[in-house]
């Protein structure tokens, strides 16, 4: 008998459910499904900033369509569909819409670089796509059980530094990180936001060599914002080096 989840914790997963994707169970291996993941978010941050959108929206947008592949194979539901899909939705909900024509332009060019801007309104392409995208927001939506209130990792990270007086080098790097672990990794789908900062920020102190002491009542940094959390969970969590390089 499947055992139900707490609501708060309904889109994080253990290794056994990642391991156990619709991906996975319709024959695509790791590494293509950590690919696919990579390629979409990477069209979300590209077609984020064409779009001139906040990084706030182009975040929510790359955890909906993490969300969204838990329940749906890649095979089944193309991911530029969804990547588009997840940005038009992320940037009602962060206000900061954008017209339908105008993401299924961008769209458009960001997937076909070489070709002429899809400017014709009335061409049988642009009418797909538009519908495409209409199409892929409702059944995102309903994936996400109307869901589309996302909390990040970012704001613990900021949050713990500034209260730290930490070094403005070593908060942009903790930061990338945060950004980075969206685009590169699946671990919005397997922590906490505040735990996940907690790996961002220790990441880059033993990138930086920098050790931030206790504070003057003998707390540890990572206390502030995940209390649970230890320094000996910190060190095994398997937190993928990559995340100090730039999306592959």
């Amino acid at each position: 008998m499947a055992v139900e989840k707490d609501p708060k914790n309904r889109w994080l997963f253990s290794r056994e459910e990642l391991v156990n994707s619709p991906s996975r169970a319709d024959g695509v291996d790791a590494d293509k499904e950590l690919s696919y993941r990579q390629q979409a978010a990477n069209m979300i941050h590209d077609m984020g900033q064409r779009l001139q959108v906040n990084q706030l929206c182009i975040n929510s947008a790359i955890v909906y369509m993490h969300r969204f592949y838990m329940m749906h194979s890649f095979k089944a539901v193309h991911r530029q569909n969804i990547a588009t899909a997840s940005l038009f939705l992320a940037a009602k909900v962060e206000e900061q819409p954008r017209k339908l024509e105008y993401v299924a332009k961008i769209s458009y060019s960001t997937l076909n670089r070489d070709v002429p801007a899809l400017n014709d309104t009335t061409s049988e392409p642009y009418t797909k796509l538009v519908e495409e995208i209409t199409y892929h927001e409702l059944l995102l939506l309903q994936t996400l059980g109307f869901e589309v209130a996302v909390e990040h990792p970012h704001p613990h990270v900021v949050k713990c530094m500034n209260l730290v007086k930490t070094s403005r080098d070593l908060s942009q790097t903790a930061y990338f990180m945060a950004h980075n672990s969206l685009l590169l990794t699946t671990f919005c789908l397997e922590h906490p936001p505040a735990l996940v900062a907690c790996v961002c920020i220790h990441l880059a102190c033993q990138w930086k060599q920098v050790e931030i002491p206790q504070s003057k009542d003998n707390m540890n940094w990572w206390e502030y914002i995940c209390p649970s959390t230890t320094l000996e969970e910190l060190n095994g969590n398997d937190a993928p080096k990559v995340w100090t390089v730039g999306p592959c």
